[in-house]
């Protein structure tokens, strides 16, 4: 089985690491997983919210700071996965601040290189992804571009408000169709359903999904663009935890 929408890292109160993560999946017969760091959430000094809120930074990391501790969380993350046989598709979170810092002094193409990531995930309710701005704008241009040329696909988490909904990204995934791109929890299910009959490089997954949609959407002739994703361990900690 594979499980297309899997994470590790930090997560609210929580730290979730890989060797926990991953074996939790593979005994629950998962042969293959996509995952990406919530350690991405994370604020650090040079977050937009923590600027605009003029909050008190000295507990917080520094962009480079919160990079270097995901790199190097992703890594451990391969090298387990490895070492107990599951097999791992790595995502690369793209948090905006990490590329304006010129501490970070950080590329897309140069992030793609310090990792093996086998492809990009966009989360418009976790970072700030404002299109007005100049720098914002060509950071989504350049994640695409390179997937693009690169045949990776990119994950996008998708809900109800404006700025995380399935067609914020429209412009981008219809100026390159050869993308494959994952709509996240097909909220709302008109807009997911729009994606899906406008753009064949869509699909969507199975997470956190309302109760209803997934037969909707079958319905509608798209059960084979239709991935299952858990969004492990959130809902474990939405369940257990909360």
């Amino acid at each position: 089985m594979v499980d297309y929408h899997v994470h590790i890292g930090q997560w609210a109160e929580m730290y979730f690491p890989a060797h926990w993560v991953f074996d939790e999946l593979k005994a629950n017969g998962v042969e293959e997983a996509w995952f990406s760091s919530t350690s991405s959430c994370r604020y650090c000094r040079e977050s937009f919210d923590v600027i605009q809120k003029t909050l008190d930074t000295s507990d917080l990391p520094t962009a480079l700071e919160l990079y270097d501790f995901i790199k190097n969380e992703m890594k451990e993350a391969l090298s387990y996965g490895k070492s107990i046989g599951l097999k791992t598709v790595p995502l690369y979170w793209v948090v905006p601040e990490f590329h304006f810092s010129k501490e970070v002094n950080l590329s897309v193409a140069k992030a793609m290189e310090e990792v093996p990531y086998q492809g990009f995930k966009l989360h418009p309710r976790g970072n700030h992804w404002d299109l007005s701005h100049k720098k914002t704008y060509e950071l989504v241009d350049e994640v695409f571009s390179y997937a693009n040329r690169h045949n990776l696909p990119i994950l996008i988490h998708c809900g109800y408000d404006d700025f995380e909904n399935p067609r914020f990204f429209e412009e981008f995934i219809a100026k390159y169709q050869n993308v494959m791109i994952q709509l996240a929890h097909c909220k709302p299910v008109e807009d997911t359903l729009y994606m899906l009959q406008t753009y064949s490089n869509t699909f969507c997954d199975t997470s956190f999904v309302p109760q209803g949609v997934q037969e909707q959407i079958e319905v509608a002739g798209f059960k084979s663009r239709m991935r299952y994703g858990s969004d492990f361990p959130i809902t474990y900690w939405y369940e257990q935890l909360h």
